[in-house]
């Protein structure tokens, strides 16, 4: 957990990120809420595993394409 917040603040922190940083900071606040919180946004880890699982797919659909087309 202690990582996964680092590397989201490194995230936040970072200019060229600036057009998602409304997602990020919401990421994070649910994350905190999730795991150290009371839940209020009635998280659930089947509301997290398909939350990242689209990303997961963006991720792996990018690295298969030829380099120069993405």
């Amino acid at each position: 957990m202690e990582r996964a917040l680092e590397l989201l603040g490194l995230t936040i922190a970072d200019p060229r990120h600036r057009s998602r940083l409304k997602e990020m900071t919401r990421l994070r606040e649910a994350l905190l809420d999730f795991f150290l919180g009371d839940n209020e946004f009635r998280s659930t880890e089947k509301s997290w595993r398909a939350y990242f699982y689209a990303f997961a797919l963006a991720a792996a659909a990018q690295k298969s394409r030829p380099a120069g087309e993405g």
